[in-house]
């Protein structure tokens, strides 16, 4: 509380010393309440900027307190806002969806250089790495509860047991990364699953796997989706953020339903021949 009051002064004197026009807000959840706030005690409008698909789906109001708190703020924040920006059309449907006017929303996606990574020659090749692996499929990005790597994981070792030159290669770090280690050994998956502190060269990964595996259960957009198209990659993904939006089906997009096990196996093994 004496944060949100000392964020909240202090954006009014910045607001009066710099003659602020406009005020914006990374999302609407606590940075939201206070840009809100300053919105109505100023006069300046406000806009709030949607990174995830916070209200497409039952995730954030059921995966804790801290996300269910922010569900309900952003619920008061969003349609008291002046404008919304959001990174995806997926995010723009769900808020219609609830009420909020197509007005009012505007669209302005992640930037991602598709010549450049078209362009781009990689400096390793991971099935070099891992020569023993027929097929590598990738797994690149954050490792927090929402990417779903623990189920993803489970999925493979399925997939596994039918084709033992497979291997999934999860890059990335976070929260969940111990859970997902314990985990790979508990199900004796060493061999075929393995894991890579995150990279500073994500493109050489992508542009030599043979597939992107992007099991998320909430997305706003997907960057990385984009990314792995761009080089060239298939991919495999629940049907979040860009999926059936900026994303459809073809012969190198699998969309699944989110929690569809069965469905999301078949498109691995439809890879491994």
């Amino acid at each position: 509380m004496c944060q949100f009051f000392g964020l909240y002064w202090l954006g009014l004197k910045f607001i009066k010393e710099k003659n602020i026009q406009h005020i914006t807000s990374q999302d609407p959840f606590f940075t939201g309440l206070i840009g809100l706030r300053l919105s109505k005690r100023t006069q300046v409008p406000f806009e709030v900027q949607m990174h995830g698909d916070f209200y497409g789906s039952n995730y954030y109001r059921k995966s804790g307190l801290t996300n269910f708190v922010r569900y309900i703020i952003g619920l008061f924040v969003i349609p008291r806002a002046n404008t919304i920006r959001c990174v995806g059309e997926r995010i723009k449907q769900s808020l219609i969806a609830r009420g909020v006017s197509n007005e009012k929303i505007t669209i302005k996606p992640v930037p991602v250089d598709t010549e450049y990574i078209k362009r781009y020659q990689p400096k390793f090749d991971i099935h070099a790495k891992y020569p023993d692996a027929r097929t590598i499929f990738l797994c690149l990005g954050r490792l927090d509860s929402v990417k779903n790597i623990p189920w993803l994981v489970k999925v493979f070792t399925e997939v596994s047991r039918a084709h033992h030159d497979t291997l999934l290669l999860i890059v990335g770090d976070g929260v969940e990364r111990d859970r997902i280690v314990h985990l790979i050994k508990q199900l004796g998956m060493e061999k075929n699953i393995k894991m890579e502190e995150w990279t500073s060269d994500p493109y050489s990964y992508l542009k030599s796997a043979d597939c992107l595996l992007f099991p998320s259960l909430s997305e706003g957009y997907g960057m990385v989706v984009m990314e792995a198209l761009a080089a060239g990659r298939r991919v495999i993904m629940n049907d979040v953020g860009v999926a059936n939006f900026e994303v459809v089906p073809s012969e190198n997009v699998a969309i699944v339903p989110v929690g569809d096990k069965k469905q999301f196996k078949n498109a691995i093994e439809s890879i491994c021949g």
